[in-house]
């Protein structure tokens, strides 16, 4: 374990020269994700060198870097016709290209000159920012344009750097052009994302004023359709959350590496990293704000989608309490029919018992037994309290069944 600490220090050394040099490096997005994440792992193969030529290839965890070093037999004139092809850098690296991040030509010179116009005017520069760097121990200038290459130019003029600082500074260089490239990839997403966001910013609104003053039987309704504005913006976050916070992430990287730049002032001529950090900075924030607002309304569609439910199941309970008090109602009815039938129900069993036992008695008179009528009139009550009774023992026997 305290190996794989310790060489991850040493992961990605400079490459050290010294001279009038052709620096070349090359960033881009590899096709072949596990064949490259599994490279990766050593990080950086150690450098090449052949003929004055130093190649390096670095795999960080979304792109992979080829920088090629040339020296220069002495100082050129005119920029120098680069050498290290895509076709190369795949080569080298073991990968295909995808996409390519980034390319940057870094020509550096032996000196710093009194003036800078006429060595701008040779390499075809203008309108650069230019600072001293390293506690005034080189000078670097960019106009950060594009060039027939597809990639950006730097002059370094070196005045006392060893090989040692000067591959360190050359490093930097190359880290804050490829790590400000790889941060500004989240700016299309921010520009597709903007109108979108509008759009869902005045979905939501609507949506809430109607949760405000819709009627009961429009809930299923709204309830969809907040759930679709909150799934778009749970995609949408998902998608680019990755994104947003790998711009971060290398826009801090950035801020560091132009620090350890240690920068100076060159009279008439804005400083290098405030000529990136000015146009730098803005493009981030945006990325930062979407990622924010876009949480936030994700945050709001959830709110809004928890009220309702909550208001759908207060009144679902409001509802439910109704039918229970109807319910109640209904059994205390079914409670006093009941009742009335159980005392009818006596009344006649009673009657069809002394009918019977009046018809028994008829009988036995007409057989020659006369029986006195008071025995007819004491049979009546005790044949309702037998009854009654007999009814009672019943429905005890029936309840005592249910428990």
């Amino acid at each position: 374990m305290s190996d794989d600490f310790n060489s991850e220090l040493h992961a990605r050394p400079s490459i050290y020269f010294t001279g009038p040099a052709l620096v070349e490096h090359l960033a881009f997005m590899p096709t072949d994700d596990q064949g490259w994440h599994s490279a990766a792992l050593t990080t950086a193969r150690p450098s090449h060198i052949s003929a004055g030529v130093q190649t390096r290839v670095e795999f960080h965890t979304e792109f992979v870097t080829v920088t090629r070093v040339t020296t220069l037999p002495s100082t050129p004139e005119i920029w120098p016709t680069p050498t290290l092809s895509i076709r190369d850098a795949e080569r080298e690296a073991g990968v295909a290209c995808e996409r390519v991040i980034y390319r940057l030509s870094i020509l550096v010179r032996q000196g710093i000159p009194e003036e800078l116009a006429p060595y701008l005017t040779q390499y075809g520069l203008s309108d650069v920012a230019a600072s001293r760097i390293g506690g005034d121990s080189a000078q670097i200038c960019s106009d950060f344009r594009d060039t027939a290459d597809h990639g950006s130019r730097i002059v370094l003029f070196n005045g006392s750097l060893n090989s040692y600082r000067l591959g360190r500074s050359v490093r930097r260089l190359c880290e804050v052009e490829t790590y400000r490239a790889m941060a500004l990839l989240g700016l299309p997403h921010a520009r597709r994302l903007g109108p979108e966001l509008a759009g869902y910013d005045r979905r939501l609104s609507e949506l809430a004023s109607r949760n405000l003053t819709i009627e009961p039987s429009g809930h299923k309704q709204l309830l969809d359709e907040i759930s679709r504005l909150s799934a778009h913006l749970i995609s949408a976050a998902a998608e680019t959350r990755s994104r947003f916070g790998a711009t971060s992430a290398y826009a801090k990287i950035v801020e560091e590496r132009i620090g350890d730049l240690r920068e100076t002032h060159v009279p008439g001529f804005q400083r290098f990293g405030v000529f990136v950090m000015r146009r730098f900075r803005p493009a981030v924030r945006t990325c930062e704000a979407t990622a924010l607002r876009l949480e936030q309304l994700s945050q709001a569609a959830m709110h809004i989608l928890d009220l309702l439910q909550t208001r759908i199941q207060v009144e679902v309970e409001a509802q439910n309490a109704v039918q229970i008090q109807a319910l109640a109602e209904r059994t205390a009815t079914q409670i006093k029919i009941q009742r009335a039938v159980e005392g009818l129900s006596v009344i006649a069993i009673s009657y069809y018992l002394l009918s019977l036992l009046k018809t028994a008695m008829e009988a036995a008179d007409h057989a020659g037994y006369h029986i006195s009528p008071f025995v007819m009139l004491i049979s009546i009550p005790i044949v309702v309290c037998a009854v009654a009774m007999a009814i009672l023992q019943v429905k005890k026997a029936m309840g005592g069944k249910e428990e």
